[in-house]
């Protein structure tokens, strides 16, 4: 028994699982995860090692390569890149998207193994690697707290107790604290009064760590008692520091306070520092667990923010800096908005066209599709966000095509018998079933790719395919059952006329003979169609072409760069400035500066920047999106005019988060030099183009820098029994600091430092005169004369003392301190040095046009043997995404093939079909060529969906002349009918997709999608009702 019969003998079931269906829709649609962008797993795991002193070659070579080997034996490894600077390798590790998610972890396990087993192989003094396996988790709510009247480690404190209150709420995974500013303890020393007390320095350093260190002292067991064992004496304050005893020359007793100053400060300059417009702040960021819905969390933890708010004292306040669920409330708003719309056009042109209770009956059935498709997300951990949400509109006019097509089979049956009878309704259903099926299967089939991709990209639309699945299967059985059941309630027989013929019409007439015509002169109208289409194909060049599109954020983010070796102090100072020059316009809502690197990720489209001294960034909140794009050209402006030594990136948030720029050309090899000189010639190029942005142009490489270097005097340091490392130790006192320990302050942890100034206890500048102490007392120091000395009486044992423990200039140990360059920075790709020469496109031209026009003259650049080029940025993340959608698109074309030759049992009705979609890039081309969208990585994806539209539409036609053709209807009738008896469901099909899509027009995301699939289907109509019949009649000769 066919299922649109059972409905009717088992209604009472049928209402049963309606309602039950609308109800788990609602429930599931409250309760399903809702958030901003698609789950993405971020497969980079960060690998930093840190080698004190050493330069960014020895980096490389002995640290950097060392591990990128053994990090290249694990499986499943997509790519490594690393960069060696002063001190410190970091190397990121990027699995394969074809690794499953349970399996990560495991991966990273094996990483770790693979670090252990090569850390003997690393130089002595290079530090065991870490590995930082959670650096693509998204913070999505951003608040900053400021205060008045309050210190920073106060407001430290208060930040702490926010953190541990935050992780008590349900769905609360993490939380992070940025912009802290941990007290340092500074000892000063005065070297005047060591060296008159007799203090050496190695004593002084293992006196004050004995005092600042936990010692261990074992348990005592007393009969059935065991006893913990303790020293007192460790110091815990400032006042316990001061009171350290030193024993000095003559075992003379001093406290650490007599000779040295004791300061407690914050680090100056201050690094890694967070303001809210100009003002000291402290963000706290949350990131959410997986599958709660993040709309419903952003209320929770408003409402322990507020709590805890009520709970400080007066003078703290917080701002949300971005807050990710106040974005996911107002998309699915605007979508559910966009849909009701897209749902109320769909019918009412259905009503205008199909009769008011057609109309009703068909949108009742769209309406319960779109509801019935909740549940099935539900149940397989689907969510609710901009993909899956923009789905919906897209299928919103595929959705109703199954029950146009039943409904229009049952208006004609019900016009041409007069009469009601339960196969009135069902026939219709019966006869197209298997063709709506093979059709609405090669709809969801050819969104397939999306689904079989496994970049980034694909995994990102990877929603789109599976509500597309889910809804248009749905919408088969429903216009196979809810159809046929409520049009024999509610549909009535019309009023007997004359003609009962209901294409005895004018207007079924003069499409009678325009089909007639065309079947006529169909050489003619093949010929013109394919000069069409060559027309289509060679304007494809001027079409915009972008990755993806901007989000329409009302936010932006100022990636502020100054060259390498600027002080913090000057960042500060800059940062300040910008603040208070934007901060002047009313568009302006509030303005965030970070110092020293990115504050979180608290979006996914969010990218990293550096962590360096020489690098800030602004967040600008603006009205809203539509002002920031007015502004953005002013702010530019400005910053060109007044910071023309910065590099300077005015960013709105995009999907190309693995670029660093969108044009980007790399070259390969293995001299620092020749990849410089190559870089070099390629940003000359890129100055020299109209379409690219001058202030951008720059390399992923530092500037050769400077470092000082004191030239060690083997032998009169040998004289004098100082080893480098005694000369290390100086510097370091002199400079930053010699680290001693920490102390606590309940769980606030204070740096304690040794440090050396001037004799007016200003900060060292000249090195060449601070003293060098030997760290161990050497009697072989001690000058023959002086010892002849003590012989005879001339000199003392306080002479032998000093000379034993006494300081030497540093330029008695050194031949000078001289300045020497040095790569800051290198990296690699895959064990390959690697340097890019960078830049970005003006603000009116996108990416491709500037790549066009710089191509050919850099790939023109001669290449030495054993260097490479390739273009990298938004081409590659577009190259990468297309040719993995595009390799699985053989697989599509099988399947669809498969379906049509089951449906039709034969080859020529599939190649008509194969031939007719091509045709559709007509509309597409000129659709985005007239409204001036780029052809996005969406509306690629929009482009393969029409393919399922398409051959829907001429499946259905196609079995129709295979009915006439059997009820005994000559060839050249059986075209002409069927394409005049599907008229109608094709028109309507598209006509309702065409409306549907509308409200995206305006939406960042879907806008280009919607121009493709509007101008495809235009054409794609015509096609059918043109083309099919054409290539019909000349496939099968029929005499026309």
């Amino acid at each position: 028994m066919h299922i649109s019969e059972l409905v009717f003998r088992k209604k009472n079931i049928f209402y049963f699982l309606i309602v039950a269906l609308f109800i788990a829709g609602l429930y599931s649609y409250r309760y399903i995860s809702k958030l901003e962008d698609p789950e993405i797993v971020v497969m980079i795991a960060k690998v930093v090692t840190v080698y004190p002193g050493a330069s960014a070659h020895e980096v490389e070579m002995q640290v950097t390569s060392v591990l990128e080997d053994a990090i290249s034996e694990l499986a499943d490894i997509e790519s490594i890149k690393s960069q060696s600077t002063a001190n410190v390798s970091m190397i990121d590790v990027e699995l394969k998207m074809t690794v499953p998610q349970e399996e990560i972890e495991q991966r990273w396990e094996f990483l770790r193994r693979k670090l252990k087993n090569a850390t003997p192989k690393l130089p002595k003094g290079a530090q065991e690697p870490m590995v930082i396996d959670d650096i693509g988790d998204v913070y999505g709510m951003f608040y900053a707290m400021t205060s008045d009247g309050y210190s920073l480690s106060e407001m430290s404190d208060y930040a702490q107790y926010i953190k541990r209150n935050l992780l008590q709420v349900e769905g609360v995974r993490k939380v992070a604290i940025y912009g802290e500013q941990n007290e340092v303890v500074e000892i000063v020393l005065s070297q005047e009064k060591m060296a008159q007390m007799g203090i050496l320095p190695l004593q002084l350093i293992t006196t004050i760590n004995d005092y600042n260190s936990s010692l261990y002292a074992g348990m005592l067991t007393t009969g059935d008692e065991q006893l913990r064992v303790k020293v007192s004496g460790k110091a815990n304050s400032i006042t316990d520091l001061e009171n350290i005893v030193i024993t000095g020359f003559n075992q003379d007793i001093f406290k650490l306070s007599d000779f040295a100053e004791i300061v407690r400060t914050y680090p100056d300059p201050m690094k890694n520092t967070l303001h809210l417009n100009n003002k000291q702040a402290i963000g706290i960021s949350i990131s959410m667990e997986s599958g709660y819905n993040i709309i419903d969390l952003g209320e929770r933890v408003d409402k322990c923010m507020s709590e805890l708010h009520a709970q400080m004292p007066a003078g703290y306040d917080f701002e949300k800096i971005f807050f990710q669920p106040d974005i996911v409330r107002d998309a699915i708003n605007d979508f559910m908005i966009n849909l009701i719309m897209s749902v109320a056009t769909v019918v009412l042109i259905l009503m205008i066209t199909m009769g008011l209770r057609s109309g009703l009956i068909i949108g009742g059935g769209l309406a319960l599709t779109v509801v019935a498709t909740f549940p099935f997300l539900y149940v397989t951990d689907g969510t609710l966000q901009r993909i899956s949400l923009g789905a919906f509109i897209v299928a919103m006019g595929m959705l109703v095509d199954n029950a146009i097509v039943v409904i229009d089979g049952i208006l004609v049956r019900m016009q041409q018998q007069g009469r009601r009878s339960k196969s009135t309704f069902t026939i219709p259903a019966k006869r197209t079933a298997w063709p709506l099926l093979g059709a609405t299967l090669i709809a969801v089939f050819a969104f397939l790719p999306a689904v079989l991709s496994k970049d980034t990209a694909g995994t990102y639309v990877h929603d789109l395919f599976v509500v597309l699945c889910i809804s248009l299967l749905l919408s088969w059985v429903f216009a196979l059952t809810q159809v046929p059941l409520f049009s024999a309630i509610f549909l009535k027989i019309p009023e007997k006329k004359q003609n009962t013929d209901p294409f005895n019409t004018p207007l079924y007439k003069w499409l009678r003979k325009t089909v007639t015509f065309f079947l006529h002169h169909k050489f003619a109208t093949l010929t013109i169609s394919l000069l069409l289409f060559l027309v289509a194909i060679y304007n494809i060049k001027n079409v915009k072409k972008t990755f993806f599109p901007d989000f329409n954020y009302s936010q932006a983010y100022i990636e502020y760069k100054l060259p390498y070796g600027t002080t913090a102090s000057r960042m500060h100072k800059d940062l300040h400035e910008i603040t208070e020059h934007f901060l002047k316009y009313d568009e302006v809502v509030l303005i965030t500066t970070s110092q020293g690197m990115t504050p979180t990720r608290y979006c996914l489209v969010r990218p990293i920047g550096d962590v360096a001294d020489n690098y800030g960034e602004v967040l600008v909140n603006f009205e809203d999106y539509e002002t920031l794009n007015r502004m953005k050209p002013i702010f530019e402006e400005y910053l060109r005019n007044n910071y023309p030594d910065a590099n300077i990136r005015f960013r709105k948030y995009n999907l190309s988060v693995k670029a660093s720029h969108t044009v980007e050309a790399e070259f390969s090899g293995p001299d620092p030099a020749v990849l410089r000189q190559l870089s070099s010639q390629a940003m000359e190029i890129m100055h020299q183009s109209p379409y690219i942005d001058k202030s951008t142009i720059g390399v992923d490489w530092e500037p050769m820098g400077k470092s000082l270097v004191a030239q060690y005097k083997m032998d009169a340091a040998r004289r004098n029994s100082t080893s480098r490392q005694d000369l290390a130790l100086a510097l370091l006192t002199a400079t930053e600091g010699v680290p001693l320990g920490t102390i606590y302050e309940g769980e606030r942890p204070i740096a304690v430092k040794l440090r050396m100034t001037d004799k007016d206890g200003s900060s060292i500048e000249k090195l060449d005169d601070i003293p060098v102490w030997n760290m161990i007392p050497n009697v072989n120091s001690v000058d023959k004369n002086t010892l002849a000395g003590l012989m005879i009486g001339i000199k003392s044992l306080e002479d032998i003392k000093n000379e034993i423990i006494r300081s030497v200039p540093l330029s008695s140990v050194t031949s000078g301190i001289d300045v020497e360059k040095e790569e800051q920075i290198v990296r690699r790709v895959d064990g390959k040095r690697t340097i890019q020469a960078q830049c970005e496109p003006k603000s009116e031209y996108n990416p491709a046009v500037a790549r066009n026009d710089i191509r050919e003259q850099i790939e023109s650049i001669e290449l030495p043997e054993g260097y490479s080029l390739r273009w990298m940025g938004e081409h590659e993340l577009q190259h990468t995404a297309v040719y993995n959608i595009f390799r699985f698109f053989p697989v599509t074309i099988i399947l669809i093939v498969l379906i049509l030759v089951i449906l039709f049992n034969d080859f020529k009705r599939p190649i008509i079909i194969l031939l007719c979609i091509p045709m559709a890039m007509i509309g597409v081309i000129s659709g985005l060529l007239l409204t001036g969208q780029p052809y996005t990585f969406v509306a690629i994806i929009g482009t393969i969906g029409l393919i399922g539209m398409l051959v829907k539409n001429a499946i259905v036609l196609l079995d129709e002349i295979e009915r006439q053709l059997k009820e005994g209807n000559q060839p050249r009738n059986a075209i002409v009918n069927a394409t005049i008896l599907r008229t109608r469901p094709v028109i309507m099909a598209s006509a309702t997709t065409v409306l549907g899509m509308l409200p995206l027009l305006t939406d960042p995301m879907y806008g280009s999608l919607a121009v493709a699939v509007i101008g495809g289907l235009i054409v794609g109509t015509l096609i059918t009702l043109v083309f099919v019949p054409i290539l019909y009649a000349i496939f099968y000769r029929v005499k026309t």
